[in-house]
């Protein structure tokens, strides 16, 4: 049995018992409290523990550890959307900076990227930062581009109030020096996910457009691991790579390096593939991933396994997108994830607050979509079709219905 601790804020007490967390509300409101702490407790016991951290338990990389009083941000949160009956956000996915040393044919990034904008500067990033904590985050990821291609990322993580929040970074991997990486560390990163787009070195390396990145990526992230970081890979599943292997393969290599988990994303037509349909997995497919991560997260493996194709569907949590996410271009434009193309406005104008409020209120936003909205015929024929090839993104939600009325004519 663990010790018990107090947190002042929803005043609630907790303990230990084996990998399992008792919750107990105090105060006042400790009766009519205590069937949502259980609620929240019986969820996170049914999971698998990938990893610890001071005694506290992670369950995947995407959420702090429990307990402890980041975690305990996700039950405030819970909590004030059933008070004010409204959604906040858990992620701030925030790109600060579009430079990259990869040519991915892929990337979902690409369309952003204008060269007559100024990137976001330090304190403007720090800003929407704040606002993104006060609204609730406790997962802030730095991402891009490269986000070690920007100087200042060690200075950012160490800004996050770890007390609110824990800093993660999508990387390719290739920057990640010893010295680089105690650095991060130092700073107080938490997780990183390194990007690996197929098992074999060659290919890898072919779609990125960058020798050896495989080697690079994979010995970085052990130093990573080492220092203390938490560290997962993260892929993508494509008809190709389910058929030849490669999915699983690469969960095989980050069970041999001792990653402690890898992401599976649905291959999604954005960026450079926004109109190619063709890509959208099957219901073959996603019996394929389902099957891998039955397999190897549920199964006696040392890894946890975080599948698109579940958490982005009905039996999931649906589409993050305007719910539970938001992603901030490195010009400052929100939209509601990083693969749809929509803004609902710019930092630099707008409070993040603010814009987030518009986002949510928006009426095809407001409500909680069961599914990625990106793979959705119906929202794509609305949101996606009418945007004309090459156009800079992202779209400002209010030239939508002029767009799809040019293509009408």
């Amino acid at each position: 049995m663990g010790t018990a601790k107090s947190w002042d804020f929803l005043n609630i007490e907790t303990r230990m018992e084996g990998d399992k967390i008792i919750g107990t509300a105090q105060g006042m409101l400790g009766a009519v409290l205590q069937p949502f702490v259980d609620h929240f407790y019986s969820v996170l016991n049914s999971l698998k523990v990938i990893a610890k951290v001071d005694g506290a338990n992670v369950y995947n990389l995407y959420n702090p550890p429990q307990p402890s009083r980041v975690g305990m941000r996700a039950l405030e949160r819970k909590f004030k959307e059933v008070v004010f009956q409204t959604i906040f956000p858990a992620t701030a996915n925030l790109a600060i900076t579009h430079k990259c040393q990869c040519r991915c044919r892929h990337c979902s990034a690409d369309p952003f990227v204008d060269p007559s904008r100024e990137e976001l500067t330090v304190k403007e990033i720090r800003t929407v930062v704040d606002g993104a904590l006060d609204l609730g985050a406790s997962l802030v990821i730095f991402t891009g581009g490269e986000p070690t291609l920007r100087s200042e990322l060690p200075e950012l993580i160490d800004y996050v109030d770890k007390s609110r929040a824990m800093p993660m970074i999508f990387t390719n991997g290739q920057l990640l020096t010893q010295k680089y990486v105690d650095r991060l560390a130092k700073a107080g990163l938490a997780t990183m996910n390194i990007s690996i787009d197929h098992a074999d070195p060659e290919k890898h390396n072919a779609y990125r457009g960058v020798a050896n990145l495989h080697q690079q990526a994979l010995v970085g992230g052990r130093r990573a691991l080492d220092a203390g970081i938490l560290v997962g890979l993260s892929t993508y599943a494509t008809h190709e790579s389910l058929a030849d292997g490669s999915v699983e393969r690469l969960i095989q290599i980050a069970i041999e390096h001792a990653f402690n988990e890898i992401t599976i994303f649905d291959c999604i037509p954005s960026g450079r593939f926004l109109k190619d349909t063709g890509l959208i997995l099957t219901d073959g497919d996603r019996r394929k991933v389902l099957a891998l991560y039955d397999k190897y997260h549920e199964g006696d493996y040392p890894i946890g396994v975080v599948a698109m194709s579940k958490v982005n569907s009905p039996e999931g949590a649906g589409c993050f997108g305007a719910y539970s996410e938001f992603y901030m271009t490195a010009y400052g434009d929100i939209n509601p994830c990083d693969f749809n193309p929509v803004s609902f406005g710019n930092v630099r104008e707008l409070p993040v607050q603010l814009i987030w409020n518009r986002m949510i209120s928006h009426p095809d936003f407001r409500l909680h979509h069961k599914t990625c909205r990106m793979q959705t015929p119906a929202y794509r024929r609305k949101y996606i079709d009418p945007l004309p090839d090459g156009m800079r993104l992202p779209v400002p939600i209010e030239r939508i219905d002029e767009l799809a009325a040019r293509k009408k004519e």
